[in-house]
């Protein structure tokens, strides 16, 4: 994922007391919501009838899989193994599969997106709400905690990177996918009342983020395809909201508010957490302090124009947020430093939120 601003947050009340360094956020207002939207009623939302359970267990073992493969980096076995294995679990659950197809460098990337209707309807919603998380992996150990860079710096050329160190991407990218397959299973069994769009974007975590004075050149590829592209394609509605799932699997891991996200959609980012303290993940949905974050969400917001919230636990550096996950970009972030009770965390918030929305 995206590299973050260093600035920190922490509430007080009602008011946020900002400590800014380093290059500031994007944040930009969102678009007004589509009429007709699915509801966001916290009072709703607590008053429905028990949900189906979210199997933490189940979803873990997605993400071993994931990561036996090797590392999904765009143009690599491992990658095209992912990709069938995506393909193939949205046939078997969702109502229709939809793949978007484009090459970077001519590396192929493919968006999978799974079209999960309605219950009791046989034709997709208007206004689903749009589920996503990137699939492939960094093709470089580039973090702030990273060994491989010492050997000498990564250099991003007209022909990509120079040289390798791929990461295992166990929490940055399979933790956010094995949420989002295991939600697509419990959306077949049990059809959510409204309907919902799962996103494995590609191409997020590739390219140099630094280039081009922080804009990034060759990263979040899919996510910004998908926001050019999905009016294009009935079968995607206008989203109502969305909610991105980056590293959302590291041990002991928290969640803080994101500072874009709140500006993007602060209605939709408040209730998510509140529906964490009322299941008892208060310890990991944390609102003491907060972390500003570029990721896809950022895209999905500006030039999808579909209000869209990040779930992401800290990432390392200077003046890094309690509980950061020092693995990210490394060649340690693997399945030892990821837990299964982190994925039913965030896989119960999460199946809490669709299920008790009103169609």
């Amino acid at each position: 994922m995206w590299y973050f601003s260093n600035k920190l947050a922490t509430y007080v009340g009602a008011t946020i007391l900002m400590f800014t360094g380093g290059c500031g956020a994007r944040a930009v207002a969102p678009g007004n919501p589509p009429a007709n939207a699915p509801t966001m009623s916290v009072a709703a939302t607590l008053a429905q009838p028990p949900v189906p359970t979210f199997s933490g267990k189940d979803a873990f073992a997605v993400l071993k899989k994931q990561v036996a493969w090797g590392p999904r980096v765009p143009g690599t076995s491992p990658h095209t193994i992912e990709l069938k294995y995506l393909q193939s679990e949205m046939k078997k659950y969702a109502n229709a599969t939809v793949l978007q197809q484009f090459s970077y460098r001519g590396i192929p990337i493919t968006n999978v997106v799974g079209v999960f209707y309605p219950a009791q309807r046989s034709t997709p919603a208007k206004h689903p709400i749009l589920l996503m998380a990137h699939w492939d992996t960094r093709p470089v150990a580039d973090g702030p905690y990273s060994t491989a860079t010492a050997a000498g710096p990564f250099v991003y050329g007209p022909n990509g990177w120079n040289r390798t160190d791929p990461i295992p991407g166990a929490n940055d990218g399979a933790s956010g996918v094995a949420v989002l397959v295991q939600l697509a299973r419990m959306f077949h069994k049990d059809p959510p009342p409204v309907g919902v769009l799962l996103l494995f974007d590609d191409g997020e975590d590739y390219g140099d983020f630094r280039a081009n004075n922080g804009k990034g050149e060759g990263v979040v590829l899919g996510a910004h395809y998908f926001a050019t592209h999905y009016r294009q394609n009935p079968v995607f509605g206008a989203p109502a909201f969305g909610i991105l799932l980056d590293m959302i699997g590291g041990k002991d891991m928290r969640i803080y508010p994101e500072l874009n996200s709140v500006q993007f959609d602060p209605d939709l980012n408040q209730q998510v957490f509140q529906i964490a303290k009322s299941l008892g993940y208060g310890n990991i949905f944390r609102t003491d302090q907060s972390q500003d974050v570029d990721d896809d969400h950022i895209t999905m917001n500006v030039q999808g124009e579909i209000s869209t919230i990040d779930l992401i636990q800290p990432l390392p550096g200077p003046g890094a947020l309690p509980g950061a996950y020092k693995q990210w970009h490394t060649v340690d972030d693997d399945v030892a430093h990821c837990s299964a009770s982190s994925l039913k965390a965030v896989g119960s918030v999460i199946t809490q939120l669709i299920y008790q929305q009103t169609p």
